[in-house]
Order: C-alpha cells, then structure tokens, then sequence
C-alpha cells in the first residue's frame, strides 16, 4: 500500500463515518520504490491530500518534510520530490490501519489492506 493511497482512505465502519480519518498505520514490512518524480502529478494531487495524515506519516516513517501547504510550496521542487517521494515511493507490504475511531484493525498483506468487515460487523452497522 502506497502512503497516498493511505491519505485516501478511511474506516468503511457506519459509525465511523467522517471520524474514521486518518487511519494509523503499524508497519512490519516496507520497501522503498524508485520511481521517477513526476512534477504534473505531485503538482495536480497537492489540493486533495489531507495534510494532518501526511504530518503524521512523515513523522512514523522519519522522513523530513516541511509542511508548508501554502501555495508556494507548488514551486519549491525540491518539496514537491520529498512528498512525492513520500506518495509513491514508499510502500507498505505488511502491517495494519487501525480506526481512531472505532480501533478496528484492518490488516495489510502483501501490500493490500484488507478493508472488508467482518459479517458481525455489517450486521451491526445494519442495525444502528
């Protein structure tokens, strides 16, 4: 799972809807990518991160980023390679999202949360 794919993401929880954001993300297994920096993309994503999750990231994988989310920070390039390095390079292959909300773990396995709920729990949802 790719951490813009996490910035995405939400609990599918009912109960948790509009709270379950950001997930909190354990790691056991990472790789880090190299895949080219693409300015139109990081410039075109910018608008649409939430940049709580992206502070929050940074600081569990270490990695230095200034979060200045003013326009100008559109042309400083050197920030646009960080975060777009933070997006698209660096993968998570195993660990877990856990809700803020409702603490519901939903698991990462060879890069793909597992975003499904339980039967018990759809049957709850239903129910509320």
């Amino acid at each position: 799972m790719k951490i813009l794919t996490h910035n995405m993401m939400a609990c599918t929880k009912k109960q948790c809807m509009g709270k379950g954001f950001p997930l909190k993300v354990e790691c056991t297994e990472q790789i880090v990518l190299e895949q080219e920096f693409n300015y139109e993309f990081t410039k075109n994503i910018y608008p649409k991160l939430d940049w709580a999750g992206i502070a929050e990231i940074s600081k569990k994988f270490n990695i230095p980023i200034q979060l200045d989310t003013t326009k100008h920070s559109l042309e400083d390039e050197e920030f646009l390679k960080t975060l777009h390095s933070l997006l698209c390079n660096l993968k998570v292959i195993t660990g877990s999202l856990t809700c803020p909300n409702c603490q519901r773990v939903y698991p990462i396995d060879k890069g793909i949360p597992n975003m499904l709920l339980r039967e018990d729990e759809i049957y709850q949802d239903i129910k509320e």
